[in-house]
């Protein structure tokens, strides 16, 4: 490998370092529950039962109708978001449809919608006033239309970037958690330790409030962690210009100066190629960098030699997990049925189109949209089909701050893969693809590893 790994919004996207783990303990345990056991996160229903239902808005005796509202046209970030993200979508409602589908009825898209980047608003605004609709999916840089949404009582399963917009809005169900954007964790100086790091740099943008602060969170852990990983907080930044129009030149000439042998970012995946290339040109090619939203496999392939060794998290059960839990094989085999390439917006929208389809089951056969919101919200433990880490449904939506008790009773897993001949591998045991920390101050710092049903 180039990168060492040792012995061992404008762009809203950056945002996704900042997503957290909301499966809490009441009290301070510094162990972490790793068993595997099935639980019922969502109760069986009677999926078969058949209710004639009147008045509720996109349903009929044969189908339950969604739209689809996402970034397509100006998507600044140049990656396939709606279309993907609809696919995954299609993928999981023909899963279930060949099952017989729920309730009697199809789980059908009836429209997909483009935003254009800047019309969610107006683009919410018209399924709001619309009745062809039950609920609506969401994956778009800017969420104007959440509000509103959530303000109407419809169900909105959304790519889970935005976490002040999720923020205090029971409609609205994102495809991962982010509760506290100011919280330190293990996690980042622990991935830095491993690959051997002794200098560590934060970087994100300055147009982005939220990239600002997933920035200096990043560095805040490094201080707070330094002592147990030996990693230090040498180079922070959070004022780069979206984009990096006049290039990175003089903060990686800064950051050679201060002996940076590992980059943390809260940047899109331009920005993160337009990095890797100053340090290669800088002579610094073997940094290890840290990615926030580059899980996409086509993308690290025609960039291998750029990527080689470094680190990219996984908001779900990553595809290269050797596991058997999880309907990450169902996601698989139906995207291939269906013609469409695995990748991770697809992943997000199957992951959502699964919260629809569980939210239906939690509300029983006789079900409207509130009972619908009300009946997913009271759900402990969802998991997803054991794509995500166990999530608290009832408090997901409330966000808290460093330093509050649900902050030291959070339970915090990570998922990391290492980019390795432009393919995605795991640093330790596929089979249980995600490190957890337990809540506590005196948990230890290294993680467990763990699987979830």
């Amino acid at each position: 490998m180039k990168k060492g790994l040792g012995s061992a919004l404008l762009v809203v996207a950056a945002m996704a370092v900042g997503a957290c783990s909301n499966a809490s303990e009441e009290s301070k345990d510094t162990s972490v529950d790793t068993s595997t056991e099935t639980t019922e996160a969502v109760a069986p229903g009677q999926r078969d039962e058949f209710v004639a239902i009147t008045g509720v808005p996109g349903v009929t005796d044969e189908e339950i109708s969604y739209a689809v509202i996402g970034t397509k046209t100006n998507n600044p970030l140049g990656t396939c978001i709606l279309d993907c993200f609809t696919e995954g979508i299609e993928a999981y409602f023909a899963y279930r449809n060949s099952e017989g589908g729920v309730y009697g009825r199809d789980l059908v898209v009836a429209d997909v919608i483009d935003d254009e980047l800047t019309l969610n608003q107006q683009k919410s605004l018209e399924v709001a006033s619309s009745s062809d609709y039950f609920g609506v999916f969401q994956a778009t840089l800017f969420p104007a239309g959440w509000g509103l949404l959530n303000d109407d009582g419809i169900p909105t399963y959304t790519w889970g970037i935005h976490g002040a917009d999720a923020a205090n809005r029971k409609a609205i169900f994102p495809s991962m958690i982010i509760r506290c954007e100011t919280c330190t964790r293990p996690a980042m100086p622990y991935i830095a330790s491993r690959v051997g790091a002794k200098n560590a740099a934060s970087l994100g943008y300055g147009i982005s409030e939220t990239s600002k602060v997933c920035t200096q969170t990043i560095a805040a852990s490094f201080d707070l962690y330094e002592s147990e990983s030996g990693v230090a907080n040498a180079y922070m930044n959070d004022n780069l210009a979206y984009g990096l129009p006049n290039g990175i030149g003089p903060e990686v000439t800064a950051m050679k100066a201060a002996g940076v042998d590992f980059i943390a970012t809260c940047m899109d995946l331009n920005g993160m190629k337009t990095l890797a290339q100053e340090l290669d040109r800088q002579g610094m090619g073997d940094v290890v960098l840290y990615h926030p939203n580059s899980y996409d496999q086509t993308f690290v392939a025609e960039n291998a030699a750029l990527f080689e060794g470094d680190l990219v998290t996984v908001g779900f059960r990553p595809f290269e997990s050797t596991s058997d839990k999880g309907s990450k094989d169902e996601f698989l085999k139906w995207m291939e049925e269906l013609g469409y390439q695995p990748n991770e917006l697809a992943m997000v929208g199957w992951i959502s189109a699964t919260q629809v389809f569980d939210s239906l089951i939690a509300a029983g056969p006789e079900f409207n949209r509130e009972k619908v919101i009300s009946s997913f919200r009271a759900v402990k433990e969802y998991t997803a089909g054991g794509l995500l880490q166990p999530i608290d449904m009832s408090t997901a939506y409330i966000p808290y701050v460093s330093g509050s008790p649900d902050a030291a009773a959070e339970t915090q897993c990570e998922s990391f893969v290492v980019i390795v001949g432009g393919k995605f591998e795991f640093l330790d045991d596929a089979s249980k693809p995600w490190y957890c920390w337990a809540p506590g101050a005196d948990a230890e710092f290294e993680p467990e590893l763990v699987d979830f049903d």
